[in-house]
């Protein structure tokens, strides 16, 4: 059996972070699989406002910080963000074309 957290406490403690950095949480969805975040939707903030970019790379240092995550995926419709180890691209935006994607890679 695994040691450290369970997949449910991993899903409260990313929840936990969201609701911290004030993220509207009707907008956004979250998943743990073995030792990924998936995230998708809009990160927005609530009620009313917007993400900068200095916000999000510290929510996404919390999240990559959470025990057994070894990776972040995003796939929201207003950002596109690319969390590597040792690297973070941000940009802000709608849905991106997979060569707008390609080039952050």
């Amino acid at each position: 059996m695994l040691e450290g957290p369970s997949r449910y406490e991993i899903n409260r403690k990313v929840r936990q972070i969201f609701v911290s950095h004030n993220a509207d949480m009707t907008k956004i969805s979250y998943s743990c699989a073995h030792r990924t975040i998936y995230i998708y939707g809009s990160l927005v903030k609530d009620p009313k406002g917007e993400f900068n970019i200095s916000g999000i790379q510290t929510l996404v240092s919390e999240l990559m910080k959470l025990p057994r995550i070894s990776n972040v995926q995003f796939d929201l419709e207003n950002w596109l963000i690319s969390a590597e180890p040792g690297e973070l691209n941000i940009i802000k935006g709608g849905k991106f074309s997979e060569a707008a994607k390609r080039q952050l890679k």
